[in-house]
């Protein structure tokens, strides 16, 4: 048997090699970082390389050389990998597959998959659909960039079992034959331009959701979402529709303050605006799309009803931290765009101080500057974007921004120059891989210096 390359030995490559392992597959597991660093964070290497010593090897501390490739047929590729790097570009040449850890456990797995994606929106909508199976005592596994691997749970779930899957471009790009029971577009804008090049790539990234569904499955798509709208156009798929502006007549919908199903041509109210747990025009829209999902898998409306009211959102997206001498806190470390931001901005109701800037993704920040010229007192900039933004802000004529070198340093001076009755918003418009591991690690330590400050 040849052997499988899983390229990055972080959360995605160790579950799929792990997964890969039980198997019976001979695996080459690679990673730039040594083995020290990576064992901080998963120590569980060890073991694996233990208990399988004739089917795993590891190349750690560099980069693979590309000759490897004569001994396997198969790549898995870790998210945060660049498609840049040698050893998949000579793959691509050689024509070898290169696939995501999603696709990998899609093809080992036996359990149906239910698949949210979107720019923004998806880990709340991807949370709330998952409570809702749970709550209809479904065994039901809530993974893939919401934090848990999908490979993990493989062995765990069966038929019967359902996978309640975030999945973002970087994984779709790199599937096959990936077909969900049932997907989710909720909106497309502009992101990930570093990766994907163009605006066209990363569309047909995520068009890759539904790529291979046929007429058992279903299709959920905005319909207020120009670029969404048009994805079925030359294609024929079992679709709904989803909208904040008014009656559809296949989907779910919002209308004078009601959420609505309208399924088969039979209309139902979910429940009013004011019962929802969670608030915003844009969580109207989340808790639709989780409504229909769940309405199209079989579970009772009266189970619907009960998550959407009590459900009051997720950690990192709008979150609030605390209230100290009269300044709210907000931690928004899943806004790793300028259009989450932008709607972060929108829901404050407060004067405003805002924590942006972090990775570089390429976006332009003009929406963005002029969102905070409309609401934000003060804005302090930090990470590899902060010039970037700071020049845009300048091009609006707005001119209250600080520069600052560290997190931390970000965090102490909102704090000092905040006043009774501001907000502190820790929104970056951008990625948080120039600092941080990842969005949470920065969420974490944003609460964590405000609640011991």
């Amino acid at each position: 048997m040849k052997k499988i390359l899983v390229i990055g030995a972080a959360r995605s490559g160790i579950a799929a090699t792990k997964l890969l392992l039980k198997n019976g597959y001979n695996v080459i597991l690679t990673d730039t970082k040594n083995k020290e660093e990576i064992l901080n964070n998963f120590p569980e290497l060890n073991d694996l390389e233990e208990n399988h010593s004739k089917s795993l090897e590891l190349i750690l501390g560099e980069q693979v050389n590309p000759d490897v490739l004569d001994e396997i047929d198969t790549i898995v590729i870790s998210p945060g990998i660049p498609e840049t790097i040698p050893i998949i570009v000579e793959a691509d040449k050689r024509n070898l597959p290169v696939l995501s850890e999603l696709e990998i456990a899609y093809e080992l797995s036996h359990t149906p998959f239910l698949a949210i994606t979107g720019t923004n929106g998806k880990t709340t909508t991807t949370t709330l659909t998952g409570e809702i199976f749970e709550e209809a005592d479904l065994n039901t596994y809530v993974v893939g960039n919401i934090g848990e691997a999908i490979s993990n749970y493989v062995t765990k779930a069966n038929e019967d079992s359902v996978f309640i899957a975030e999945v973002g471009s970087f994984q779709l790009d790199r599937t096959k034959d990936f077909k969900p029971k049932g997907a989710v577009i909720l909106n497309i804008t502009p992101d990930h331009l570093d990766r994907h090049k163009t605006m066209e790539n990363y569309i047909n990234a995520k068009a890759k959701i539904f790529a291979n569904q046929n007429d058992d499955d279903y299709l959920i798509l905005n319909i207020d979402d120009p670029i969404v709208k048009k994805l079925t156009d030359n294609q024929d798929v079992n679709h709904y529709w989803l909208s904040t502006e008014g009656k559809v007549d296949n989907g779910a919908y919002y209308e004078n303050g009601v959420l609505y199903l309208n399924v088969n041509g039979e209309a139902l109210q979910i429940l009013n605006k004011d019962e929802l747990g969670i608030k915003g025009i844009h969580n109207i829209q989340n808790a639709l799309a989780a409504a229909l999902l769940a309405y199209l898998y079989g579970i009772d409306l009266e189970v619907i009803q009960k998550v959407l009211k009590e459900f009051k959102g997720v950690e990192h997206r709008q979150e609030f931290v605390t209230q100290k001498d009269g300044v709210r806190y907000i931690n928004d470390s899943k806004g790793t765009n300028t259009d989450a931001s932008i709607i972060a901005l929108n829901a404050m109701e407060t004067p405003t101080i805002l924590i942006a800037g972090g990775y570089d993704k390429k976006e332009d920040y003009d929406k963005f500057s002029k969102k905070i010229k409309e609401v934000a007192k003060e804005v302090i900039l930090l990470g590899q974007t902060k010039e970037d933004i700071k020049k845009s802000l300048e091009e609006n004529g707005y001119n209250d921004y600080k520069l600052v070198d560290s997190f931390e340093e970000a965090v102490e001076l909102a704090m000092e120059d905040a006043v009774v009755g501001d907000t502190v918003l820790l929104s970056p418009a951008c990625a948080s891989w120039d600092m941080f591991d990842n969005y949470e690690t920065r969420g974490k330590l944003f609460k964590k210096l405000v609640l011991e400050k």
